[in-house]
């Protein structure tokens, strides 16, 4: 059960051609967010999925806001820097079994984009714009 329906967009986000919430991180990266649900500890559980020219590279559900979340503009943008964040992990980030599952596709886009894209994952620190603030949806934030 989808729980995005009467959700208001971060600004500069889109809805997707798959109709579910996407932050356009760069001209070929788009990352899909929606809330899928939430577990039995009361948490929104979100189902993702990361393109690069309209190429899935990553899809899942494994990534869970906290405790008592309230679905919100604010916390879509969180739930997509969490994943990014994850997605764009490096050797050396993390113990190297951590990519034993990625397929080959996988790890070919992680030695090629991963660092990159890391940047629009950053705290205060906006991979857009070089500014202050996080990076989704940026051009320029007000």
């Amino acid at each position: 059960m989808a729980m995005t329906h009467a959700l208001t967009l971060p600004p500069g986000w889109i809805i997707s051609s798959r109709l579910v919430p996407a932050w356009q991180i760069d001209t070929d990266h788009l990352l899909e967010v929606e809330a899928a649900g939430r577990t039995d500890e009361g948490r929104i559980r979100w189902r993702y999925r990361l393109s690069r020219r309209r190429r899935t590279i990553f899809a899942g559900s494994d990534i869970c806001s906290g405790v008592g979340a309230v679905l919100t503009p604010g916390e879509l943008i969180s739930a997509a820097r969490t994943v990014l964040h994850y997605l764009t992990l490096r050797p050396g980030d993390t113990d190297a079994d951590y990519f034993d599952s990625y397929t080959r596709a996988q790890l070919e886009w992680r030695d090629r984009y991963a660092e990159e894209l890391s940047l629009y994952a950053m705290d205060e620190w906006c991979g857009y714009c070089g500014g202050d603030h996080a990076s989704p949806g940026c051009p320029s934030r007000n």
